[in-house]
């Protein structure tokens, strides 16, 4: 895991790089991805010495959209309310801060600074995550001797243990300088540990959020295409619309008709509609065009990301099969021709579910079975969406 030689080799400069894989190792909460991942955000910046205080705040970024966007679990939940204590004290942090994040662009530093102006509400969440992941991260680089004290509590003997392993072993990855306050206390990186992260930044990231994807995933069983989601690239692989947007559009310059919206019944004008994903895109992870449905600019930023009220999916099917039948059931040759052209340009890239190309987007479809097939698919999903306690959007 160090630079590639000319041969596209890794060395390792004498380091047990072994070890280094083996930090990960027994994630049962997933603390230790968000942890490692937040030392290696930080220590860019030339630091080696990072205060407990700066890596949990670090890791509560870290995880915000994860939690927050994608409703997703890092952990266990007890009643219904997260066991996991990073994403309980984003959840926390999350309900304090609501008025000041509304309609605002979300980033690092007003999270950062969101979270320190709450402090004192995420004070034991965050006290909770120094309790054993600093030690219990860096078990593959302690002797026998020193995991039983990390295994029986026992850290106040732990930390003299690992002033002293570090003092006759410079390979070590990283001690820990105690202070008054465990939030205080801090790591202070190896030198050749640290030049190996410096120098093989891209590729222990992509192995870290690699390695915390697929553990978010197994916590989140039923939802789709969790990779995807929480990929560092996963906001610019989002696909554009424009295909989508084109045929919708013809279908007012062929017919005369306008486009309206399903949840108020107002016409909307070419300038001001966006194409808006009826179940948030953030729980499919895609821009199928059964999902898809024209609204208003200013309500698709008031619906942003949350569930319609399920009564409005009988409107959504509806509207779906009209557009359905000016392309398969329409009289006009022009018309549909001119249709069937742009669909076609739409299939490439807005229908890859094997189920809409062979039940639902096919010639000789009636309204009930269209209704049934879309109904059926489009309300599974929904349901699935509403459990993952997407939030219910209200007009």
């Amino acid at each position: 895991m160090d630079e590639l030689d000319n041969y596209g080799v890794l060395s390792t400069n004498n380091l047990d790089v072994k070890l280094f894989e083996r930090l990960l190792s027994n994630n049962d909460q997933g603390y230790k991805f968000y942890w490692l991942e937040a030392i290696m955000r930080l220590i860019p910046s030339g630091r080696r010495v990072l205060s407990f205080e700066d890596i949990v705040n670090e890791m509560i970024w870290e995880a915000w959209k994860t939690v927050t966007y994608y409703n997703l679990r890092l952990g266990h939940t007890v009643n219904g309310n997260p066991e996991n204590f990073l994403e309980h004290a984003i959840r926390t942090l999350e309900a304090c801060s609501k008025e000041e994040r509304a309609n605002r662009n979300v980033s690092r530093e007003m999270i950062i600074s969101l979270i320190k102006k709450y402090d004192e509400k995420l004070i034991t969440d965050k006290l909770h995550l120094t309790d054993y992941v600093p030690y219990r991260i860096i078990k593959p680089f302690v002797d026998k001797e020193g995991k039983e004290y990390i295994d029986k509590k026992q850290y106040g003997r732990f930390i003299a243990y690992l002033s002293e392993f570090n003092r006759i072993n410079n390979n070590y990855f990283y001690t820990i300088i105690e202070a008054s306050s465990p939030l205080y206390r801090c790591v202070s990186l190896n030198e050749q540990w640290y030049d190996f992260m410096i120098r093989n930044y891209a590729v222990i990231m992509g192995w870290i959020q690699y390695s915390k994807a697929h553990f978010v995933q197994d916590r989140n069983p039923d939802v789709p295409r969790v990779i995807d989601k929480i990929s560092p690239e996963s906001d610019e692989a989002r696909k554009s619309l424009e295909n989508a947007r084109n045929l919708w559009i013809s279908t007012v310059e062929l017919t005369g008709k306008p486009l309206y919206e399903i949840y108020t019944g107002k016409e909307i004008s070419l300038n001001e509609f966006d194409l808006d994903h009826f179940v948030p895109w953030s729980y499919v992870s895609n821009d199928e065009l059964w999902n898809l449905i024209p609204m208003s600019k200013k309500l698709n930023c008031s619906k942003n990301n949350k569930l319609p009220e399920k009564k409005y999916l009988s409107e959504m099917i509806n509207y779906q099969f009209y557009l359905y039948g000016l392309i398969f059931n329409n009289n006009s040759i022009e018309q549909t021709t001119k249709l069937m052209q742009l669909f076609e340009k739409c299939k490439k890239q807005h229908l890859n579910a094997d189920w809409a190309l062979r039940d639902l987007y096919v010639s000789g479809k009636s309204y009930k079975s269209f209704k049934y097939v879309l109904g059926k698919k489009l309300g599974n999903i929904y349901d699935a969406a509403k459990m993952q306690e997407y939030e219910i959007w209200e007009l």
